[in-house]
């Protein structure tokens, strides 16, 4: 009996596997692209000009030549350097499809009995590697499993990586070669259990190689990190095959490895811009619950919601017409608390409540102020903002019940003059957020944020609705500060299905869990037997 060859599930062509390409503002003076005149789509709007992207980066956007000699000029040089490199490890992905998609297309449609594939970690692709050479890479791993469990981290950790020499050296040699030497073997696909033999051995070594890659991570070998990860990702895309058992924990796994190369890139502030190339490349392998680059949360829900970066104010809930009628009375109280208690106000991100302990790492300048009304920090009293706290008990219940639950706290969030939240995502597409304009610069040009591709500024006693979990930078270039009441109520798709949201919040408090645990765990069993037929 035959099996069957590999099915590729990416179902994408080699041209659409490619970067993050929709660029919607000029990095050299911030404007969106321009319109051409008189030129319209079919549904009568008019066109834009598609913005130039820097051929070195591929992470920067230009109207022309000016802006783009402009932006060279004034720093982008350096980056550009930085960025280039980073882009490396995608690039090198980029190269080894390539080469997958040429050795799928070279054999006949017609052939059910064998199937050209590209295996870069098959022990036949090594010169000079033998069975019993791969046996002693096998071992060291199970060693450094026991040393790991005796915590013995650094030596279990040279161990991992030792074991993983080879394939690093293979994976190197191949995406440098020419198409000509590119190593490409013709298959025979002959009894059933050598192929799925195959399938197993590749999906543990794919395990190893993400589990490396989080301990590289941790150790600050970001570089090293990256390249593991885009070889598991490769590896897996290689034996994905939706009718085998192993198909959903295929899925999981390079689900795993797309966000934590993703996470890699927005944990450097530099790197930032190239999240965008990987989320649109996960997107494309149907790996994980991302639908747009521009919005990939730590956590999505598993049915679709609806995804609106910014809520217009005629579709606000009456819960929005509500506190802006109140507004004055809010910042009043505001003005009372932070003259008496000023004390109380904490930087966010300092650990001090019990979500967001991360978000220290995006602010740039001054600082970033907080003050806790609802979630952990808060007082256990209504005493300190009673009017404030009395009118989101009534009129926004979602709010408190979603902080209670620590889904995000209700502050007061104060942004000193000249300080930015650089660009980043929210955890999850659960919930959405409000600002209520308390004290806001008159200059609302450098006093902004940018949710998905817009920028939107504040009025005093205004509300901004928008969706965290989009991409979204913050700028307060003034001389004065910025402060909102910044609240989170869940998705109104959710609004009134408390089965739901307890099930949802509960699935991603169990995703978080698992993903600190995997961390922790290298795999061992089953065993890593050897490669190839």
């Amino acid at each position: 009996m035959t099996a069957k060859p590999p099915h590729n599930g990416l179902e994408v062509s080699q041209a659409n596997f490619s970067l993050f390409t929709s660029w919607q503002m000029c990095d050299a003076c911030g404007l969106p692209p321009h319109v051409i005149p008189i030129v319209r789509d079919g549904d009568g709007r008019p066109q834009t000009k598609k913005l130039l992207t820097c051929s070195g980066c591929k992470s920067a956007a230009y109207h022309d030549a000016t802006c783009q000699r402009s932006h060279w000029t004034s720093g982008h040089k350096k980056e550009c350097k930085e960025l280039k490199s980073a882009l490396r490890p995608l690039n090198d992905l980029l190269t080894w499809y390539a080469k997958y998609e040429e050795a799928r297309s070279s054999f006949s449609d017609n052939c059910t009995d064998c199937k050209r594939v590209t295996t870069w970690w098959d022990q036949h692709d090594f010169d000079g590697m033998d069975a019993s050479k791969f046996k002693n890479y096998n071992q060291l791993w199970k060693q450094s499993v026991q040393n790991w469990k005796k915590q013995e981290y650094l030596i279990a950790m040279e161990g991992f990586q030792r074991s993983l020499q080879p394939f690093s050296s293979a994976w190197e040699t191949y995406i440098t070669s020419t198409r000509a030497e590119s190593k490409v073997i013709a298959r025979k696909y002959i009894e059933d259990d050598k192929y799925s033999k195959f399938i197993e051995q590749s999906f543990i070594l794919a395990r190893r190689l993400l589990f490396c890659s989080y301990c590289e991570l941790d150790g600050g070998q970001v570089d090293i990190a990256r390249d593991r990860m885009v070889q598991c990702i490769s590896i897996l895309i290689t034996i994905f095959e939706p009718s085998l058992v192993k198909h959903e924990s295929t899925i999981e796994l390079m689900d795993d490895a797309w966000m934590e190369l993703m996470l890699s890139m927005e944990e450097i502030p530099q790197h930032r811009a190239i999240a965008r190339h990987v989320a649109k490349l996960a997107i494309l392998t149907h790996s994980c619950r991302w639908t747009d680059p521009m919005q990939r949360p730590g956590y999505m829900a598993r049915c679709p919601l609806k995804s609106i970066p910014h809520t217009a104010t005629e579709k606000h809930p009456q819960w929005c017409t509500t506190l802006e009628q109140n507004w004055e009375s809010i910042v009043k109280e505001y003005k009372k608390l932070a003259s008496h208690n000023l004390q109380s106000f904490s930087d966010v991100g300092s650990g001090e409540r019990g979500s967001g302990h991360d978000d220290h790492k995006v602010v740039t300048g001054t600082s970033w102020k907080e003050y806790v009304l609802f979630g952990t920090g808060a007082k256990n009293s209504d005493a300190d903002a009673p009017l404030t706290k009395g009118l989101l008990r009534k009129h926004v219940p979602d709010a408190v019940s979603l902080a209670e639950q620590g889904g995000g706290e209700v502050i007061f969030s104060r942004l000193a003059p000249k300080t930015r939240i650089e660009a980043h995502c929210g955890p999850t597409n659960l919930r959405w957020t409000a600002h209520l304009g308390l004290v806001i610069p008159g200059d609302g040009s450098k006093c902004r944020i940018r949710v998905g591709m817009q920028w939107h500024s504040w009025e005093p006693g205004k509300i901004l609705l928008f969706d965290d979990s989009f991409e979204h930078e913050v700028h307060n270039d003034t001389d004065e500060e910025r402060v909102v009441l910044l609240l989170r109520v869940w998705h109104p798709e959710l609004s009134g299905k408390p089965a739901m949201r307890n099930e949802f919040l509960m699935e991603a408090m169990v995703k978080k869990e698992e993903a600190v645990n995997k961390r922790y765990h290298p795999p061992l069993q089953p065993k890593l037997r050897l490669l190839g037929f």
